[in-house]
């Protein structure tokens, strides 16, 4: 397929800042030849280039719209390659540059608001974190039950996905592996052609009653649906080559992963947790409380702003990491061990400033689908070029 300059030339650049940052390129079905062909450069080298193809892009006769998301993902880009050049980028200022977002630390009494709706819906002795930890535990099953659970859910969100919400591409499949040792609890490789490998890290207990919204998430009508239908739409359909690639901690992360936090409420809505009561649970010889669980869940989706305050502590405020680690059991009811798998993904490199596009993300794309007609913003989502301050602007 041919490339406009362009797209190759932003192509060839997020090849130059993976050679430094190994991981920053997510994923490519495009050209092989371009990525056998990308130049080696300088961090300073990189930024200067960046620099010269967004004044190109603002010459180009490209639509607007898609001006608009190229220019946020080359200030991403150029982001990253200013600090391999050695700059120093205030935290802040590097997550706002980054996404194209307004990070913020979410007030504490958000979290004791949250966690005094958990203490009254789950009565009993010890502490709260102590019944919250038996409750999530009542949920726990070997990796052999998830992988059946697993089966069922997909199969069924890959149903409604295709029937209630948009046309899926032909001969699409997402494929699921269990895997240990990463810092994320899961993670979807998109290969190309409609494809993609769907890993679930068992570093931490599986749990019968998060595996709906992870599949969902990961899969149908989350990051496979979406990278699916841009790579047949926009890049197959368009030649639009910024769409044969994937980066990280570019705006477009925000778009994605918006949507994937929103894909368990557009295809299930309230009916996911009886669902899942009489479909799933079985599996493992769960019996399920739909009411509770659904009102639980929603205290604790308050709680993933957490992470964002974490990671300011860290990166901004320079706390000690054991703080960090206390700071999230307090505030977050997690287990030591389940702390620490927090601490290690903002402490990653890679994954420094990542941990703001899951709560924002769903916060901001929530609000601009609840403006009009949800389903159609939602196939907007999937299918378009959107990025964070064009939502905010409209």
């Amino acid at each position: 397929m041919q490339i406009d300059a362009i797209s190759a030339a932003y192509i060839d650049l997020a090849f130059a800042i993976e050679r430094h940052v190994e991981g920053f390129v997510d994923a490519y079905f495009g050209p092989p030849e371009l990525k056998a062909h990308a130049k080696h450069r300088e961090p300073a080298e990189i930024v200067t280039a960046l620099a010269s193809l967004r004044e190109e892009l603002r010459a180009s006769d490209y639509p607007q719209q898609r001006k608009g998301y190229l220019e946020s993902q080359l200030r991403g880009m150029e982001t990253t390659a200013r600090r391999l050049a050695g700059e120093e980028i205030a935290y802040r200022d590097e997550v706002r540059a980054c996404f194209d977002i307004e990070p913020a630390h979410t007030p504490e009494a958000v979290f004791d608001a949250a966690n005094a709706e958990l203490e009254a819906l789950l009565p009993g002795q010890g502490s709260l974190a102590e019944r919250i930890a038996l409750w999530r535990r009542s949920f726990e099953v070997s990796p052999e039950v998830a992988q059946q659970m697993i089966a069922v859910i997909a199969a069924e969100a890959h149903a409604r996905t295709g029937t209630e919400l948009i046309a899926l591409p032909e001969n699409d499949s997402v494929e699921f592996a269990l895997v240990s040792d990463k810092p994320w609890s899961g993670y979807n490789w998109y290969l190309g052609g409609g494809r993609s490998l769907v890993e679930i890290n068992t570093d931490l207990p599986i749990r019968a009653g998060s595996l709906l919204d992870l599949v969902c998430h990961e899969a149908y009508p989350g990051h496979h649906t979406e990278h699916a239908l841009k790579e047949r739409l926009l890049y197959q359909g368009r030649g639009w080559g910024e769409h044969a690639i994937q980066l990280i901690n570019v705006p477009e992360c925000v778009i994605s992963e918006g949507i994937a936090t929103l894909a368990a409420d557009m295809i299930f809505g309230d009916d996911a947790y009886v669902w899942a009561a009489e479909q799933i649970y079985p599996l493992g010889g769960i019996v399920g409380d739909p009411e509770r669980e659904a009102r639980i869940a929603k205290a604790q989706w308050v709680l993933r702003a957490l992470s964002g305050n974490a990671a300011l502590l860290l990166h901004e405020q320079g706390a000690d990491p054991e703080d960090v680690v206390r700071y999230i059991m307090r505030y977050g009811l997690r287990s030591e061990r389940e702390a620490r798998q927090s601490l290690r993904f903002i402490s990653t490199p890679l994954w420094r400033t990542y941990t703001f596009t899951y709560f924002v993300g769903r916060d901001l794309l929530g609000r601009w689908i609840a403006q009009g007609d949800r389903v159609e913003r939602f196939r907007q989502l999937l299918t378009e070029q959107m990025y964070p301050s064009m939502l905010l602007d409209q």
